[in-house]
């Protein structure tokens, strides 16, 4: 007969989530895993198939409280959400801001050394959740003409997308929470120029 778990495992992914975030996925060894989150090595392997296992399931934590809680208000919002989104990467206490950066860019440079495609499956999935949120957002916008029409809203989301990659990763330099505070200024501002008055 199984023992009963003696931890739980929603509060153990949270708690891997930040770890992973502040200190990155190579950093952090099993023993270091041990200790932040309270399960041994057996219980880190049978639970989550291992380090990657536990890194891809707080991978899979951060995503959906991305898409629930920052991506899913641009794709119902108007136009100006995507501004507040991205205002939202600079601003102090935000869900989206943190001097750690984004767990999401963070990983998808640390795999460029690891080489995981579990974990370049991961990050992709993430972009591509963002790409659409803003394409869907600014197709939204043209339909209701807030915009100008003769934009390319794919482009303009998919260079968004990199310009958020590229807050994240200033963020993250600095160690400060509006590091990447003049490229948002730069891209709100060039938001507001497609409004139509």
């Amino acid at each position: 007969m199984a023992r009963p778990k003696s931890y739980n495992v929603e509060e153990v992914v949270e708690r891997v989530v930040y770890a992973f975030w502040q200190h990155g996925y190579q950093a952090l060894g099993l023993r270091e895993l041990e200790h932040l989150t309270g399960l041994n090595q057996f219980a880190i392997r049978s639970e989550f198939g291992g380090k990657e296992g536990l890194y891809l399931t707080a991978l899979e934590l951060y995503t959906e409280r991305a898409i629930s809680h920052a991506m899913q208000p641009v794709r119902d919002g108007g136009f100006r959400q995507i501004s507040v989104f991205l205002t939202s990467l600079v601003t102090d206490g935000s869900m989206t801001s943190s001097k750690y950066g984004c767990l999401i860019v963070n990983t998808g440079i640390e795999n460029a050394r690891v080489g995981s495609k579990r974990l370049e499956e991961a990050v992709r999935r993430y972009w591509h959740e963002l790409e659409s949120s803003f394409l869907v957002c600014l197709q939204n916008a043209i339909a209701a003409e807030e915009i100008d029409p003769d934009i390319d809203p794919e482009q303009i989301a998919k260079g968004l997308v990199s310009a958020v990659m590229g807050v994240h990763a200033q963020n993250r330099l600095d160690q400060k929470t509006d590091a990447g505070i003049q490229l948002v200024d730069i891209l709100c501002s060039q938001l507001k120029s497609m409004e139509l008055s």
